[in-house]
């Protein structure tokens, strides 16, 4: 996911939080500079909803961190953000629930900072500068700004990836403050920011994951009870066993390091042979030293075989010696050692195949195509109100007659072309295009509104082959990537990050 709130994008040029700063924001936190403007709402409404957003993403890595989940999470939308170094030493045991709990405040907040937003916007959108290098998140809740809980140490990793998040954190890299003046433009892009993100967490709820990990923590307890069959192996019979099978492979080592010992000058020489031949000219010499080379390869082929005959017994008895270990009960087996190691990799797998073959909520899953199509509407505003802008004062986005107070510069024709994307998307998500399935006939597709009238389990076998969307296929135009490719042409290599930027 890096469906993150892109005000992280900006730290492109930000090297170091603004630490010597006295600004309220960088020294007091968002929730202490929320409720300082919220003093006089009429006035400051733009400005709360702005940090209200910031502090819905806040208290996600504050609940991470009190349940110590500081730990990237299957790349689900805001769950994935790192706390670097920053690890809650003591912290509270997680239930099944705890995620799904974190996703309903989110969504809860977002919906907070919206009605914020639109009613800024009804008593009048009031601009205001914010310094990117003052946002701040109070990660341990402790009210103080710690090393770590800067925006840009949370947001860049995932943002930039590690290692432009290195390069631009590197003791080289000159600091560049930033301030940005928001306005009424940029009201309706933080509208469709809100929904966007809110739409992932109505549709992570409908597949809420909490029965299933009940479940798994339930199965693993009940290990416990599991009966206890006696060991059927002497236990002094297979540790004489390894011995004797430890000094057998000892000795093929060394026998193998013998054969080696008689190959390595061989090879040498024969690696030698071949240099003098690429640069002799001497007919004579090069006849007697390809006569010398035929003998080392006669002298090098069996030795070879045996050393290959060695390695692969040394191979074999090693095998034996793990398995005749684990007939010992102490010793974990091979299967369990490899098992702990992928452990948590094949949880993720099965709590997300099994959550999704669940019945999932109808009412989120029609909050999420709402909040999409919202965040359509809101995009396309943004765009329009925009191109209307006549100042030219630290802009977020720019349009075609403004320059970004950001290190960056939007290429010609890229707002259209993401404009474009817009348009497929909003045409999906009203089903005038359908999405294409590889094992659907030809003219057929899924069409979004149908599963959203109607949402079924997402049963992974049934979706793969193809019958698990038949209740849901049309025949009729389907999407392609053509804009997506055209707005990758336009961005000259940059397309995530500006359609990150431009939500």
């Amino acid at each position: 996911m890096r469906f993150i709130l892109p005000l992280a994008l900006a730290f492109v040029a930000t090297t170091a939080p603004a630490q010597n700063t006295d600004s309220r924001l960088a020294t007091e936190g968002l929730a202490k500079t929320i409720a300082l403007l919220a003093q006089e709402p009429a006035k400051n409404g733009f400005e709360i909803g702005m940090l209200q957003t910031l502090r819905a993403v806040e208290k996600t890595l504050q609940i991470r961190y009190e349940f110590g989940l500081g730990d990237s999470i299957a790349g689900i939308p805001l769950l994935r953000l790192d706390f670097g170094d920053l690890h809650n030493p003591d912290p509270k045991p997680s239930t099944p629930g705890t995620l799904s709990d974190l996703m309903r405040g989110f969504v809860d907040d977002m919906g907070t900072a919206r009605t914020t937003l639109e009613q800024a916007e009804k008593d009048g959108i009031a601009p205001f500068d914010m310094a990117l290098g003052d946002i701040w998140f109070d990660i341990n809740s402790n009210g103080t700004r710690d090393t770590g809980e800067s925006a840009l140490a949370t947001l860049g990793p995932i943002v930039l990836g590690s290692r432009a998040y290195r390069d631009l954190t590197s003791p080289e890299a000159a600091p560049q403050p930033l301030n940005i003046r928001f306005d009424a433009a940029d009201q309706a892009w933080l509208l469709a920011y809100t929904h966007m993100l809110s739409g992932f967490g109505n549709l992570y709820l409908a597949f809420d994951p909490a029965p299933v990990l009940r479940d798994l923590a339930t199965g693993r307890e009940g290990l416990a009870n599991a009966p206890e069959i006696p060991n059927i192996y002497d236990p002094a019979a297979i540790e004489a066993e390894i011995a004797a099978l430890e000094a057998k492979a000892a000795e093929i080592k060394s026998k193998q390091a013998d054969i080696v010992a008689l190959i390595t000058p061989l090879s040498d020489r024969r690696g030698a042979i071949y240099n003098a031949l690429n640069d002799m000219t001497d007919e004579a010499q090069k006849a007697e030293l390809t006569a010398e080379l035929d003998q080392i390869y006669l002298d090098l082929d069996p030795l070879e075989q045996q050393e290959q005959q060695l390695w692969q017994s040394g191979r074999l008895i090693r095998n034996e010696i793990n398995a005749a270990k684990a007939k010992l009960s102490a010793a974990p087996g091979q299967l369990q050692m490899m098992g702990a190691q992928y452990q948590p990799t094949m949880d993720v797998i099965y709590v997300v195949i099994t959550a999704l073959a669940q019945q999932p909520d109808p009412a989120r899953i029609r909050a999420a195509h709402e909040d999409w199509r919202a965040m359509i509407a809101e995009n396309r505003n943004f765009w329009q109100l925009l191109a209307l802008e006549t100042d030219n004062i630290r802009e977020w986005i720019p349009n075609a007659n403004q320059t970004s107070a950001l290190p960056l510069t939007i290429p010609p024709d890229l707002a259209e072309g993401w404009q474009n994307i817009l348009s497929d998307i909003e045409a999906v998500l009203e089903g005038d295009l359908l999405i294409s399935h590889p094992f659907l006939p030809d003219g057929y597709g899924i069409s979004i509104p149908a599963y959203v009238a109607d949402p079924s389990p997402l049963n992974l076998v049934d979706w793969i082959h193809g019958i698990g969307t038949y209740p849901y296929a049309a025949r009729g135009p389907r999407l392609t990537d053509q804009s997506w490719q055209a707005f990758q042409r336009l961005a000259a290599g940059n397309a995530g990050g500006f359609a990150l930027f431009f939500n």
